[in-house]
Formats: structure tokens, sequence, C-alpha cells
């Protein structure tokens, strides 16, 4: 999975921790690393099944990781978003790779302390904050949520960096977050591993290596299948092509090269 990310992956990930739901080994916790493949399909990249969530099982993870190579891939125009929570930060500082916080959970905090003043605010005022472009749209977003609740707007305002959380400042670093916002490409492969979660760690196991074949199986054969009928990038990549090639331009032949795309006219 480590060469599927590295040649094709956006490199965009996730990492996380859940619980296990074993009847005997209740203490155990998933270890969980995402990514996006090249078709903006969810991959797991790496996992570890330790005996808590902490800093040291994080440190412990992300070194596992950095033997295997993971370096080349959470490179520093890569971003890895997480909770923040339970000694993340550990596996963070171990990669160059830019660091994203989810907003969905940075949501629940604040709600956490406000709750009990009085104030409330919406979500989709909240998510206005963290979607605005430019910090000209952000202060205006920010006076909105101010009139909603003062509070709120404190609590989100002072998060630091806004580089790990509000896509002003993420566009302003250079930061391509390919539209996504949480970590939640995690949080899923969690939940589809929910059931495998209730066995012990050597099925556990097994079951998340099948998973993985079977994606691989029906990836290979779709991704075989549109290139037989011509196509020469994804079909993610060819939406995001099409959006900013517009439909105006006489393109009569597209060559692509490794690194550029030319059109001749």
């Amino acid at each position: 999975m480590f060469h599927v990310a590295y040649g094709c992956g956006i490199r965009f990930s996730a990492v996380d921790a859940a619980f296990s739901k074993h009847t005997v080994y209740r203490e155990g916790y998933l270890h969980l690393l995402t990514t996006r493949d090249g078709d903006n399909k969810t991959i797991a990249l790496a996992w570890a099944i330790c005996e808590t969530e902490s800093g040291d099982t994080y440190k412990y993870f992300s070194s596992k990781c950095h033997e295997a190579g993971l370096s080349r891939y959470l490179s520093s125009t890569s971003i890895i978003f997480s909770d923040r929570q339970k000694g993340i930060k550990n596996f963070h500082d171990k990669f160059a790779a830019k660091t994203g916080r989810c907003f969905k959970h940075i949501i629940d905090n604040c709600k956490k302390q406000v709750n009990g003043t009085g104030q409330t605010f919406q979500d989709k005022t909240a998510w206005a904050l963290r979607n605005a472009p430019t910090e000209v749209q952000y202060n205006l977003a920010l006076v909105r949520l101010q009139r909603e609740s003062p509070l709120a707007a404190k609590y989100f305002d002072d998060i630091e960096p806004h580089k790990e959380v509000f896509q002003y400042a993420m566009n302003d670093a250079g930061i391509a977050t390919h539209g996504f916002k949480t970590s939640q490409i995690v949080e899923s492969l969690n939940g589809v591993f929910a059931k495998a979660r209730r066995d012990a760690p050597y099925r556990l196991n097994a079951k998340i290596l099948k998973w993985q074949g079977e994606q691989l199986e029906v990836r290979t054969k779709s991704i075989t299948k549109w290139m037989k009928e011509g196509h020469p990038l994804t079909k993610y990549a060819t939406q995001l092509f099409q959006v900013q090639v517009s439909p105006t331009q006489p393109h009569t032949n597209i060559i692509f090269g490794p690194k550029h795309i030319w059109a001749q006219t």
C-alpha cells in the first residue's frame, strides 16, 4: 500500500486509534494510518494494535511507519489530519508532513466550552469560518459568529496556529487539502473494522489484511477497465482536469507528461 500511495496518492492522510471490542482484550487500541489513492479512495497505509492509546504508543507506531519508509510519503508536501488527542502529537512530530486538525472535533469541544453559559452557535456558522478562503472573508465570518456567541468566536479565533485549522491560512501556506476538513478518512475505516475489533489481535489483523486484498482486487479491475477505455488519468484526476480546463477552449490534443500537462490546439 505504501507503493500505491507513493506512486499515486494525493498526500492527504489521517491517523487515529479505536478501542478493542474484544470481551477479554478490552484495553487494546487499533492505531490506524490512512490516506487517499490517485482515485480519491481510502486505503490503510499502516496499523498497530497496542495496549492503550498514549504518547508512547503513537511514538512506537510512528517509528515503525518511519522504518517502513513512510517518511518519503509523509513529507513536507503532505498533510496528516487527526483529532490531536491522547499523544497523537508524538506521531505528527516524527514526520515533515503538515498537521491538520479535525474541525468536527473542534466544534464539539467548543460546544462543551460554551455549554451552560447561555450562549449557542450554529454549526453552519462555525463551518463558514473554517471554510473562508481568504483572511478578509474569515474576518467577516468571525463577526457573524460573534453575533451568535462571543465565547465561541473567541474559542475558534484563539486556536494556534491557524494554518492547522482554517482554510484561508492553509491557502496562504500553500497546503493542499483537496477539500478535506476532518479526519473522517480514518474514522470511517475504524467503522468498517468495527466488527473485526471484536476479535483478538491476530484475527483482527487477518481481517484487515483480507479487506486490503479485496480492495486491491476491486480497484485493479476498475482501473484496468478504465485504462482500456483510453483514459490517461484516474476518474478523480479526470474530474479535476475537466474543472480546470475551460470547455470553450478548442483542445484537439492533450499530452500528459510526468510533471506537467500541455494542451495543443
